[in-house]
Parts: structure tokens; C-alpha cells; sequence
């Protein structure tokens, strides 16, 4: 959820909106969590995204409000690791989901494409070449919870068929 309409600024409205559900929930969240994470040496992954890492067109609040999810799992992991408590967070790009959905028809009814061209339009410039499905996002968390993560704590894992990895000043070589 962006909450930014037509290139502007987001309203303090929709801003304050998207910081509630995609931060403040994770917050409340991982508070009422912690005290049973703490007994038990348990594990939180959040789920934040690659535009918490890096910023797209009108996507303020959205890119603020993962960023800060990222920021407070790491704080998480740093003041709970003596408690045997680890928190990472996974950065998906791209994931056909019924969101992302939306965004492509969006921009196929813009663009007078498909969804599936939409979806070639935004992937295109990705190593990957495709989005991922939801099942390969859940198949990191499950490993980051596992015992073969064992020591891994305060780390942020893109999820992203290695759009990361992409140098935009060199994507006219793609």
C-alpha cells in the first residue's frame, strides 16, 4: 500500500494511514511476541520489501514504512539477542500477489498491455526476469526460523530475483 496518488505527496492521512499498518502493526506485533519468544528462543521474520531498501516514483509513505520495518527488526535483534531472540527481515521485490495485481492493472489499463505484459514491462531489467510467488518468499522465512539459521540475527534478506544486484546506470547494457 503506497498511499500516494497521481505523483504527489502522500496526505497525512494516507501517510500516517500506510505507517500504521505496514510499521506500528508490525510493532504491536513483535511486543505482545516477545516475552513467549524470549522463554521459548523463538524467531520473528518480518516482511518488508525492496523498496525499504531502495525508493520508486510516489512510493514515499510505502518506501518509509519498510524502511522502518527493517529498522526495527534489526533493533529487535540487537536488544534480544542475549535472549537467544533473532529477527530478520526478508525483502521481497516483485511477488504475484493479489497487490501487486492491482499495480499491473493499473499500469497494463495505462499502457494498454496484459497483466502478464505488465508483468514482463516492471521484470524486464531484473536478472531473474520474472516475479516471484508467494511460495518462495515463505520458503525464506521458513529457512530464517529453522535451526539451520541459527546464528543469523539482524539480517535483511532481499527476496528479489537480484534486482538489488542491478547498477541502474547500466541497465541500457541489459
Amino acid at each position: 500500500m503506497n498511499g500516494n496518488q497521481d505523483n504527489e505527496q502522500p496526505s497525512l492521512e494516507n501517510w500516517e494511514k500506510v505507517i500504521r499498518i505496514n510499521l506500528t502493526s508490525g510493532f504491536v506485533v513483535a511486543k505482545a511476541a516477545l516475552p513467549h519468544l524470549m522463554q521459548t528462543q523463538g524467531s520473528i521474520v518480518t516482511v518488508a520489501s525492496i523498496a525499504g531498501i531502495r525508493s520508486g516514483p510516489t512510493l514515499s509513505a510505502y518506501c518509509a514504512s519498510k524502511a522502518g520495518v527493517i529498522a526495527l527488526t534489526q533493533s529487535i535483534a540487537v536488544d534480544y539477542a542475549e535472549q537467544k531472540v533473532r529477527a530478520n527481515a526478508v525483502c521481497p521485490g516483485w511477488v504475484k500477489t493479489e497487490m501487486a495485481n492491482e499495480e499491473m492493472a493499473s499500469l497494463a489499463k495505462d499502457t494498454g498491455e496484459t497483466l502478464e505484459q505488465a508483468y514482463k514491462r516492471v521484470t524486464k531489467l531484473i536478472p531473474a526476469r520474472r516475479p516471484s510467488n508467494p511460495e518462495e518468499i515463505a520458503n525464506a522465512i521458513a529457512w530464517l526460523i529453522s535451526p539451520e539459521a541459527s546464528f543469523i540475527t539482524g539480517a535483511v534478506v532481499p527476496v528479489d530475483g537480484g534486482s538489488l544486484t542491478v547498477d541502474v546506470g547500466m541497465t541500457a547494457f541489459m
